[in-house]
């Protein structure tokens, strides 16, 4: 633009049509996870054969164990996106999550709103500070990592580097945490589903607890799987 500028004056509209368009796709390549811009991000397979698999984010929290009981009931495996000050206060808990064989990951220490925009050496301490809580419950390192709302930037991108994560996303969002009427939640569920895909919940309203159940029993009637997630993208989900 400047060159052409040099040689003919094209004014300052085309200029600012630019920062528009450029602060779109950089807009669009933070906040989609699936946008691969920054991180390779694992969110579905393309497959025809019906299998997904299933996460929770931002626990352990009180409402955790009552997922776990479905989820033991229907004898499907997830996997727990957890965050480090939730671990600290529900130790216990996340015991219980690797015990009954799910999948742990990382989710950072606060999930705090501005995540994104720390530093690289912020995001590393956080992300070394869950890595050591769940050793210390669980005696395994994980691989795993889930960007706090699913943001991504060069900053995450470098921490993930140095701490060797496999990066998770997602294909199926719920809006568990948006959305409080079951019927509705569930309703989105059934039109997204897809073969192949993850599904994102939250460990957290007590009153989706029923849907969460009512969906499993949609997925298997409809014929699908719940598998795990290690094995669905064929990764190690721990070193």
């Amino acid at each position: 633009m400047l060159m052409i500028d040099l040689c003919v004056s094209v004014g300052i509209i085309p200029y600012i049509v630019l920062i528009i368009i450029l602060l779109c796709l950089f807009i669009y390549a933070s906040a989609n996870i699936n946008s691969g811009v920054y991180i390779k991000t694992l969110c579905s397979i393309k497959t025809k054969d019906k299998i997904v698999a299933v996460s929770f984010d931002d626990g352990p929290t009180s409402v955790t164990p009552l997922i776990l009981d479905v989820l033991k009931e229907k004898q499907v495996k997830a996997v727990f996106f957890c965050v480090g000050k939730q671990i600290k206060e529900n130790s216990g808990i996340l015991k219980r999550i690797d015990q009954e064989g799910h999948l742990i990951g990382n989710h950072s220490y606060t999930h705090h709103l501005w995540f994104d925009l720390f530093p690289a050496k912020k995001i590393i301490k956080e992300l070394t500070d869950v890595d050591e809580q769940i050793m210390k419950i669980t005696g395994k390192k994980i691989n795993l990592f889930r960007p706090p709302y699913g943001v991504t930037n060069p900053g995450i991108r470098k921490a993930v580097k140095i701490m060797n994560y496999i990066t998770i996303g997602w294909s199926l969002r719920s809006k568990d945490t948006v959305i409080k009427d079951p019927e509705r939640l569930m309703k989105r569920l059934k039109k997204n589903l897809r073969p192949g895909a993850v599904i994102l919940f939250h460990d957290k309203n007590p009153d989706h607890i029923v849907v969460l159940k009512d969906f499993l029993n949609y997925l298997s009637l409809q014929g699908y799987q719940v598998i795990g997630l290690d094995e669905l993208f064929n990764i190690k989900a721990y070193a």
